[in-house]
């Protein structure tokens, strides 16, 4: 049985980045997002995540600051400054709670600021303001 254009364009999974040095991190969001039916690529630091993208269609990066390599500061501006990814969404997961990395988050150009810790319903709600569930 044939399917038809609109049930193949509604089963492909949208694909979110996950940026972060803690493994548990990235385990913990790459499963809360799995179980929405996402599909997850992870990287370890701000170059494996740009790696990554260039290699991949992305639709949303989450975003840690504090990573080795290159931190997420970093990785945002290198995002806002490519031609092709201007666009991406980018949502920052970050320990650093002070109003000073919120704003410069802000300038990198960061679409959503997220505390650690946080909870799955948080990080859904998050990524459901820039793509739909499915």
């Amino acid at each position: 049985m044939a399917i038809t254009e609109e049930q193949a364009l509604t089963s492909v999974k949208k694909v979110i980045l996950v940026a972060d040095d803690s493994s548990t991190v990235r385990k913990f969001v790459s499963f809360s997002l799995a179980l929405e039916n996402f599909q997850i690529i992870t990287a370890v630091d701000g170059m494996d995540a740009l790696e990554k993208i260039s290699r991949n269609t992305v639709d949303l990066a989450i975003v840690d600051l504090n990573m080795p390599n290159m931190d997420g500061f970093e990785l945002i501006r290198a995002i806002r400054n490519s031609p092709d990814l201007k666009t991406l969404p980018v949502i920052i997961l970050s320990s650093e709670t002070s109003e000073k990395s919120k704003q410069l988050g802000r300038d990198a150009g960061a679409d959503a600021y997220l505390e650690k810790p946080f909870n799955a319903n948080r990080i859904k709600y998050q990524v459901s303001k820039f793509l739909s569930l499915p």
